[in-house]
Order: C-alpha cells, then structure tokens, then sequence
C-alpha cells in the first residue's frame, strides 16, 4: 500500500505542478474534472444507503459554483447559481411525490444541495486563486503546504501516533500526527514563500511573513477538510471514495483538504497582498 501510494504521488505531483504552472484553460479543465469525479464518487458513496441522486444534476450544481471564477459572470452569477437549486428542488419533490417509499425526500434533497455547493465552491476559489495575477505563486505555496503537512502528519502518525483525535470519524488521526502537520506549516510556508522570490523576484506577489501566515493557517484548518470527507466515508461505511488513484483512494481522498485551502488561500491572498 506504500510503495503504491509513493509510487502515485512521483507521478501525479509532477504532472500536476505542471499545469499549475501552466494556468489557463489547462489548469481550469483539471480542477473542473477533478470536482466532477469527485462529486460522482459522493453519489456513489450515499448510493450504498439508499440515496439515489441525480448525477446530471449535481454535475450542473457543481459547474454552477464554478462558473463565476471561470468567466466572471457579473449580475448572471446569482441566477446560474439560484437556477440549478430550484431544479434540484422540483427534482426532490418530484422523488417525493413518484417514489414515497424509495427515498428520505428532504435528506435527499439536502445531500443534493450540500454536495453540489461544497464541491463547487471549493473548486471555483481554487480557480478564483490562480486567476490572480500573483495567483500562482499563492497557488503553489498553499497547496505546497498541505503536501508537506498532510506528509508529516502521516510518517509521525504511522510511527508514534497513540492519542487519537476523533476515533469515531477517523481513527487513523492521532494527535501527534495533527501536531506534525501544524508544525510544519509556517515551517514550509516560509520556506516555498523564499523559494517563490528566489524564482520570480518581487514579481511573485508574496513576502514571507505571508507564507508564514498562510502556512499556520492552512496547516491549522485544512484537516477539518480532511475529517468532513471522513465522516462521509464513516456515515456510509466505505474506506476510500473510490479507487481511481492506486494508494491513495478516490479522488475525493486527495482534494478534502485541497478544498479548504484553496478558500483559506484566496482570502488571504485578499486579506494579505
């Protein structure tokens, strides 16, 4: 299972860098596929408790909350928005109405909405964070933070972890590991902040005391992330999302914690530059 999920990291972390890198419709198209993969593996995952949800429809909930960070919609952000709900509420009552006895109509109808604005909107301000023009710079170190961390956190948890943090939700969290990953965060966020100016100079955007910032932040929170997918995975009785990604599950497994720092990130690089 290591040699495995070592093995995935040495070739996706490249390629993904890479289009980071890259920025544009590349780097769009790959948050995009990233958040519809994983919002059809939450419907998979909620289908083993009965929940059967519409995938097209989530598939649109998921573009709407993108869709503004794609194309800055203006005055149309707030009806392609409002728009799929209202559908996904006539689709609810509808499964209501037809199907009585095959569905609970407002748990349904809520994991529709829930899933589709969760996913979505931490995909549009991944997006919304590399349109900025200081946005790669933001981009890399943010996302260089929870690699490190979420490394930390698992070679010290597998080696001297003992206090469980919330074993009814993820009882492979320990407290030491979280103490690594918190550790590490203004650590390596100063660190990829220098490294930023040592490659752009001053036209990078960030000084070092944000990366400093940046890194407790993100270190701090992001395993909340990491934990909602947790409790999913808990409350169906799966292990892994899915499998698409040998070692380290679905594809959902690898963006929990993504999720949250691209929101964390974009507001600070607001707050912050």
């Amino acid at each position: 299972m290591l040699e495995k999920r070592v093995i995935s990291a040495a070739i996706m972390l490249p390629l993904v860098v890479t289009v980071f890198v890259m920025g544009g419709w590349p780097y769009v198209f790959l948050i995009v596929l990233a958040m519809l993969l994983g919002g059809l593996e939450y419907t998979r995952m909620f289908r083993r408790l009965g929940y059967v949800m519409s995938n097209p429809l989530l598939v649109l909930l998921i573009l709407a909350w993108q869709a503004d960070a794609i194309w800055t919609l203006g005055a149309w952000r707030l009806p392609l928005v409002v728009g799929p709900m209202l559908v996904v509420s006539l689709w609810a009552l509808y499964q209501a109405k037809e199907k009585p006895d095959q569905h609970r109509a407002v748990e349904l109808w809520a994991l529709m909405l829930a899933g589709g604005m969760y996913i979505g909107l931490g995909g549009g301000y991944l997006i919304a964070l590399r349109t900025r023009p200081d946005g790669l710079w933001w981009l890399l170190v943010t996302c260089g933070v929870v690699w490190i961390g979420d490394s930390a956190a698992y070679a010290v948890g597998r080696r001297i972890g003992r206090h469980k943090m919330a074993p009814t939700i993820s009882p492979g969290k320990s407290w030491e590991g979280y103490a690594a990953q918190v550790l590490s965060g203004p650590v390596s966020g100063l660190f990829l902040a220098w490294l930023s100016t040592q490659i752009a100079g001053s036209a990078h955007g960030l000084v070092l005391w944000h990366g400093l910032v940046l890194g407790l932040v993100v270190s701090v929170f992001c395993p909340a992330g990491d934990f909602l997918v947790s409790m999913m995975k808990r409350e169906v009785g799966v292990k892994d999302t899915g499998s698409l990604i040998p070692g380290h599950g679905g594809v959902l497994d690898r963006v929990d914690s993504v999720l949250w720092a691209g929101i964390l990130g974009y507001m600070l690089a607001t707050l912050l530059a």
